[in-house]
């Protein structure tokens, strides 16, 4: 018995659920950014990675990525779906502020997202309906890069902090959330729902 559980009588200790590391397809929750700037921030994934850059369009993780047992269908999430109907009444439209070009490693490279109050908000109401994710720290990010070698990530990381893309900031409205679903033999993310908040 530990000092704390002899503090605490009647109390005993519960064993935490293993976080899920693998199964049979996965899904995530994003922010996607529209119009010009998320085609602008294509276009650079396109040059620089390519491969990235076709799995799903520019966006921003707000909870997952989880995975899942069974067919990689719409109907297999039907009861998060469900769940997730009501966000638009807990989540009015905010900003995603990007800018500021950063790295995970040496592989991953991304623009930082800064994490504003409503941010934070918009991810624990959808936390509240799909349970923890992977992120004991939540660093909000859109992914940029992630498949390319470490000395490509270094010029690729030398070549935009000489641009606005690291020293200015893109605010860009948010005002549908996704929720998308990729299978094993998938070759792109797909949404399989959508919520517009109002």
């Amino acid at each position: 018995m530990t000092k704390r559980e002899a503090k605490r009588p009647g109390r005993t200790h519960r064993k935490r659920k293993p976080r899920q590391r693998s199964g049979d397809y996965r899904i995530f929750i994003g922010a996607f950014p529209q119009g010009e700037l998320a085609q602008q921030i294509q276009e650079i994934r396109e040059r620089y990675d390519p491969q990235t850059a076709v799995i799903a369009p520019p966006h921003v993780t707000l909870a997952g990525t989880f995975w899942r047992t069974g067919p990689a269908t719409p109907d297999n999430e039907a009861i998060l779906i469900s769940r997730l109907q009501n966000l638009p009444k807990h989540i009015a439209p905010f900003e995603l502020i990007l800018g500021g070009i950063r790295t995970f490693g040496r592989r991953v490279l991304f623009l930082n997202v800064q994490p504003t109050d409503e941010l934070t908000a918009a991810r624990q109401q959808i936390l509240h309906r799909t349970g923890k994710d992977k992120h004991r720290l939540f660093t909000p990010h859109l992914t940029l890069a992630m498949r390319l070698k470490p000395e490509a990530i270094k010029r690729m990381v030398a070549e935009l902090r000489e641009t606005a893309w690291h020293d200015g900031r893109f605010p860009t409205p948010i005002t549908e959330l996704r929720l998308m679903q990729r299978g094993p033999d998938d070759p792109v993310w797909r949404a399989i729902a959508a919520f517009t908040l109002r």
